[in-house]
């Protein structure tokens, strides 16, 4: 599709009869931006996107335009954009979210979680207390290692031992 990120919103928000296109359209790309690694402008093409672009505004477009309120997410921890704000995002905008993730951290942030093995729901466990202790130790690992993956992608050179 060679249509403008503003030109697709648009047309999106005019499918789903959205009133204020304009406004949605500009809070779609804001919210995008603030997840995705590198912003983007209304004016850049789809196929100029990266893929952690692409994806910050598929869930953005997802969080203000879809009219399902559940939302079904596998792996969003390799969609390279800012998981954690994305599920913010979605919950905030009253989606119902399922995630299919291998990230302690993300399966940590859930009420309950179902493990799946062999092809079917082998138990269901509730988020205990302790395990929710281990969710800020690990949630504190994961900001240094954001802290990292944003150095290296200024373009800085990592030579502190005490990330």
């Amino acid at each position: 599709m060679d249509a403008t990120v503003s030109e697709f919103i648009t047309m999106h928000a005019e499918s789903r009869m959205v009133g204020n296109i304009e406004f949605v359209a500009q809070e779609i790309i804001r919210q995008a931006n603030l997840l995705a690694g590198e912003s983007f402008l209304p004016e850049t093409p789809l196929t100029a996107l990266s893929g952690g672009q692409s994806r910050a505004l598929m869930i953005a477009d997802t969080a203000f335009l879809s009219t399902s309120p559940v939302v079904l997410i596998d792996e969003i921890e390799n969609a390279g954009i800012d998981r954690k704000k994305a599920l913010q995002l979605l919950v905030k905008n009253e989606k119902i979210i399922l995630i299919a993730t291998h990230d302690p951290i993300l399966a940590l942030m859930a009420e309950q979680r179902l493990v799946i093995k062999n092809g079917g729901i082998h138990k269901l466990i509730i988020t205990s207390e302790n395990e929710k202790s281990n969710l800020s130790a690990l949630e504190a690992i994961d900001n240094k290692m954001l802290t990292l993956r944003n150095k290296l992608r200024l373009g800085e050179i990592i030579e502190d031992t005490n990330f």
